[in-house]
């Protein structure tokens, strides 16, 4: 009767548990109504769902967030890529970096598009763009085809340390206004949202 009796409690406890749990809505780390969450533009956003013992947590965050370098920031960013593009490097124009951290055939196929290399030739007098993995993506430098190695990871730790994504994009202007993409996987789109 007693093991009845608590295999009944804990039947109860865990019905009761598995029902109360509430379900937060968040806007890029604000929180939002359910109705405001189903209304996000998907193409816009990204989605993660966290839970823990007492919520299931619904997070979304846009694709694209603009910001600002400050003058110490923009000054460090230009010389570290100066250091690992050498020449090709200039600080006067746009630059489009768009970051990789696994070595497959995204890079490859990026390296070969006409459509955004015939845009950054058209447009080289104020834009320039580079393809860039991280320390461990196994990636080889091969500048030839606009292919570089972050070894120090400093787009990584600076710009998408919280990024799940395997392929990220950052558009510096000589001003130091950035826009950052987070999960795009067309750099031509990324490019025409840029400039």
């Amino acid at each position: 009767m007693k093991k009845i009796l608590a295999v009944l409690l804990i039947a109860m406890t865990f019905t009761a548990n598995s029902q109360t749990k509430k379900i937060i809505y968040l806007y890029n780390k604000l929180p939002i109504t359910e109705a405001e969450f189903k209304s996000l533009d998907e193409r816009k956003s990204y989605t993660k769902v966290m839970e823990n013992d007492t919520a299931i947590i619904k997070s979304s965050y846009p694709h694209k967030v603009i910001g600002k370098l400050d003058s110490l920031q923009h000054v460090q960013i230009n010389t570290y890529l100066e250091k690992i593009i050498g020449k090709d490097f200039d600080r006067n124009k746009m630059t489009m970096i768009h970051l990789y951290s696994q070595n497959d055939e995204r890079i490859k196929k990026d390296s070969r598009l006409d459509r955004q290399w015939k845009y950054v030739t058209k447009h080289s007098k104020e834009l320039q763009a580079f393809l860039i993995g991280t320390k461990d993506s196994q990636i080889e430098k091969k500048p030839k085809h606009h292919i570089y190695l972050d070894t120090n990871n400093v787009f990584k730790n600076f710009f998408f340390k919280d990024s799940n994504f395997s392929i990220n994009h950052v558009f510096i202007n000589p001003n130091g206004d950035i826009y950052i993409y987070y999960g795009l996987d067309d750099i031509v789109n990324v490019l025409d949202w840029s400039t």
